[in-house]
């Protein structure tokens, strides 16, 4: 299982949407910094973003949305110590 953290605006790369057409059964994401952008509002990939938060495997970065004055429309909040915890119940971590 692989956490895959994206970190680039999904208006201004296709970083997310490379890492959505890369993804595993049951690997993970998560939305940091720009990236955070793609669950508040409508992108190409929402799709793939709205069918990995119903099985329970997209996450966003709490401070990441507050600092953007955003809020999540999908997708489980977590802070930096959830961010941790992904880190160490995964086998391996790939940014993007």
């Amino acid at each position: 299982m692989i956490l895959h953290t994206v970190n680039s605006s999904p208006f201004s790369s296709f970083s997310l949407n490379d890492c959505l057409n890369q993804l595993s059964g049951n690997d993970k994401l998560l939305l940091i910094e720009d990236a955070v952008l793609a669950v508040s509002g409508s992108v190409d990939c929402l799709d793939k973003l709205i069918k990995l938060h119903e099985e329970k495997r997209l996450y966003v970065l709490q401070v990441d949305l507050n600092a953007r004055g955003l809020q999540a429309q999908y997708g489980e909040i977590i802070d930096y110590s959830e961010f941790v915890n992904l880190c160490i119940v995964c086998n391996s971590q790939l940014a993007w």
